[in-house]
């Protein structure tokens, strides 16, 4: 079996995520934006890969010890295998590992798949914004707090080792 790995990304994929943005959500960012992205001290823009085939991609910013999930995405074709889980689970457990203790993200309200995934993953929802979206649907604000905890920590440890390529990028 070919090797699940997530990895800084590189302008080289830049147009992958462009792609695969545009076909998930409608729409995505310029490539000079998705560059300036790639040089954030505070963020990063990452490319989970099966083997050497980029898959999915998400894009995070932190400030003290929270972490604000912009977006992820994995391809059509590895969506419903359980990939998604593993996927949040390594930059949760990455962005654990360096102290932080909080994540947050939007969804949009009607998402039932993501909102399952975010649930096993520890999140809750705290508040909708409306019409946040450009379809003019309602957002969905997830938390996930506490990542320090003993909790947090044993549920995370299974993708640590995944995870601990990401510590370089940091």
């Amino acid at each position: 079996m070919k090797a699940l790995t997530v990895t800084k990304a590189s302008v080289s994929d830049i147009p992958f995520i462009q792609n695969l943005e545009t076909r998930a959500f409608g729409f995505t960012w310029d490539e000079a934006t998705f560059s300036r992205e790639l040089d954030r001290q505070n963020g990063s823009t990452v490319v989970a890969r099966l083997g050497q085939k980029p898959i999915g991609s998400a894009l995070l910013a932190w400030a003290a010890d929270e972490v604000q999930l912009n977006s992820i995405v994995l391809a059509e074709d590895f969506r419903g295998k359980g990939l998604s889980q593993w996927f949040l689970g390594t930059l949760m457990a990455w962005r654990q590992a360096s102290g932080c203790a909080w994540f947050t993200l939007e969804v949009k309200r009607d998402n039932p798949p993501a909102h399952r995934l975010y649930r096993r993953m520890g999140f809750v929802t705290t508040a909708f914004r409306s019409k946040y979206y450009r379809d003019g649907q309602d957002a969905r604000i997830m938390w996930a707090g506490h990542l320090q905890s003993s909790t947090h920590r044993e549920a995370l440890s299974r993708y640590r080792q995944s995870a601990s390529a990401l510590g370089r990028i940091s």
